[in-house]
């Protein structure tokens, strides 16, 4: 697993102290996220910064999308259909370009008095704050006052849609928190229904075919609100101690922001050798990479790969040591590579969907065949106390070292080139076959035993 930083969160209040949320939240950089997909925002005390992350519903599984930022909001987002967000926080309402950037494109004239904001479905943003219910218009920047919150209300720390309808999350004069459908003609007429759990970030959805909210709890955990019933449901336990400050689902059609990651994985180098020639009956080896750097859960392996320009997806074989041997599929005189790999541990196996993955330099090889040759002769007879010429055929890379037996005796001769001769005088008086083997053959890089 690769930690990007831990951050540990100080307590900060909403706008009028009436809603605090604590964060201790230590940011674990994850891949394949896939699934429901949301977006968060929480602060970090360490740096006195604010970030923005995305968490998959369904593996619970979370990474940061932006570096920290003060232009962050600490109160809410909102994710525009653009790709923009929308941040609010005391006093301030940001718009910032599309993860990573943070830069701001926009800012309400402050002070503002709204601390959530939900889009709606006409593209639209509510906004919710101490006294009332406001409109933003992404089109426009404008921002127009709808109206008052009925008595009793002291303000809305979240908005969000529940079939259709839209919802806060309001608070008395003592600071209980309830479940307002909100009137969005004449905010003045919503609804005061039940009591709700204190939470840090809300936003609506469905969850396992019913429908509510999604909201973060004061360990850092997110749980599913039903408010047919009025329970909670845990939907991940994730590793941190906090409350999500913001949560937002994206429009449709918004592409999925990748994780921001910072590795310290190295697969190190490997000493500047060869281009290795090797020949098929001999095993490759090579020295091992030196200066990796390896976190807790990653390994170190050699690979064998075909294609330069993609490492990962063109590996022949894998070996623990810096050694390989000629095996299928590899081919002779063909350019291979070979490198050392860095990653996450799977089952033995370097993971190469590790967002960290990390490849040495690489060095060329080239398997060689080992050499061959055939005899042959015009006339396959010969007669005793006579002499006869054979033929040689070689492939390889000259020059040839033969040694061959023959019922003349045991010879080795080298040859220059890829073809040669040589004479075989059997001795007087013999009769039968006359047989020439090739004991061993080498050539100028490989040799047949």
């Amino acid at each position: 697993m690769h930690y990007f930083v831990t951050i540990s969160i100080r307590p900060i209040s909403r706008l009028d102290n009436r809603y605090l949320m604590l964060f201790l939240l230590g940011i674990i950089f994850s891949t394949n996220l896939n699934g429901q997909i949301i977006y968060g925002s929480f602060y970090d005390d360490n740096t006195n910064g604010t970030y923005m992350v995305k968490v998959d519903l369904s593996t619970c599984t979370f990474c940061g999308i932006t570096p920290a930022s003060p232009n962050i909001g600490v109160a809410d987002i909102v994710m525009l259909p653009d790709g923009n967000h929308l941040h609010l926080m005391g006093g301030f309402i940001n718009r910032l370009l599309p993860p990573p950037s943070t830069q701001v494109v926009w800012q309400a004239v402050p002070p503002q008095n709204y601390q959530t904001g939900q889009l709606a479905p006409n593209g639209l943003v509510y906004l919710g704050g101490n006294q009332g219910l406001g409109l933003f218009n992404p089109a426009t920047n404008v921002i127009t006052y709808i109206g008052n919150w009925p008595a009793g209300v002291g303000g809305v720390t979240d908005l969000y849609y529940i079939n259709g309808v839209l919802y806060g999350t309001g608070y008395d004069n003592s600071g209980i928190t309830f479940l307002l459908q909100i009137n969005t003609a004449n905010p003045s007429l919503s609804t005061i229904l039940g009591s709700l759990p204190l939470q840090g970030g809300a936003e609506g959805g469905t969850w396992n075919g019913n429908a509510g909210f999604f909201y973060g709890d004061a360990l850092g955990d997110i749980y599913f609100y039903n408010p047919s019933d009025n329970s909670s449901t845990l939907v991940c336990d994730l590793p941190i101690i906090g409350v999500f400050s913001g949560l937002s689902f994206p429009p449709p059609g918004l592409p999925e922001y990748p994780c921001l990651v910072t590795c310290t994985t190295n697969a190190g180098a490997l000493p500047q050798a060869g281009p290795f020639n090797t020949c098929t009956n001999s095993t490759l080896a090579f020295p091992a990479a030196t200066g990796a750097v390896l976190d807790n859960n990653d390994i170190l392996r050699y690979i064998l790969f075909s294609n330069p320009n993609d490492t990962a997806g063109s590996i022949v074989a894998t070996s623990a040591t810096p050694s390989f041997n000629f095996a299928a599929p590899l081919q002779t005189n063909v350019t291979y590579y070979i490198a050392a790999m860095a990653g996450n541990n799977q089952n033995g196996n370097v993971n190469l969907n590790d967002p960290c993955l990390d490849f040495s330099n690489a060095l060329q090889v080239v398997w060689k065949p080992l050499p061959s040759v055939t005899f042959s002769t015009a006339n396959t007879n010969v007669c005793s106390g006579a002499c006869k010429t054979i033929n040689t055929n070689f492939t390889g890379t000259p020059p040839f070292t033969l040694s061959y037996n023959s019922p003349a005796g045991s010879n080795t001769q080298v040859f220059s080139g890829n073809s040669g001769s040589f004479d075989v005088c059997p001795p007087a008086n013999s009769v039968g076959n006359f047989v020439i083997q090739a004991t061993a053959l080498a050539d100028a890089l490989c040799a047949c035993p």
